[in-house]
């Protein structure tokens, strides 16, 4: 059953688009994120921008490198580079070794962020699957790996 404006209706699950399916999943995890997240004054998307950086120290990064990797257009990029700058999470810093290019990195306090949102992620994560065997979640994977597959191909 879903609740709307107080006026609660039944799904029908066997018969309703599977598109529907994940829109009601991604507004569901968009809002828990940024309901957690509000406490922060961090957006999804920021935490997002953090974690590649994160998963990155090793590497130079650049705006296009994050536009690329997190499927968000440029000026999206550069929005949510100037916020966590202002915040204080990550810094732009010109190449040294070529001068046209802004590496991204991430600051100490933009890194114990990260530390700390892993945590909170790997709970999320638990809830998402919680019920399901080791062998259902592997499965999910596979079908999700499937399902976005399919959708960068229909993109292209």
């Amino acid at each position: 059953m879903c609740t709307e404006d107080n006026r609660h209706y039944f799904r029908d699950r066997d018969h309703e688009p599977v598109s529907f399916k994940f829109k009601l999943i991604h507004e569901s995890f968009v809002a828990i994120f940024n309901r957690q997240l509000k406490d922060d004054d961090m957006t999804f998307s920021q935490l997002m921008v953090v974690t590649y950086l994160g998963e990155n120290v090793d590497k130079k990064v650049t705006q296009k490198d994050i536009s690329e990797a997190l499927h968000i257009k440029h000026p999206t990029t550069i929005g949510l580079i100037k916020r966590l700058e202002e915040k204080e999470m990550i810094k732009v810093v010109v190449d040294p070794d070529n001068r046209k290019y802004r590496n991204i990195t991430l600051t100490n306090k933009g890194a114990d962020y990260v530390a700390m949102s892993r945590e909170r992620r790997k709970n999320t994560d638990s809830y998402l699957v919680n019920g399901m065997t080791e062998e259902e979640v592997k499965k999910l994977r596979e079908l999700l790996d499937k399902v976005i597959d399919n959708m960068d191909a229909l993109n292209k």
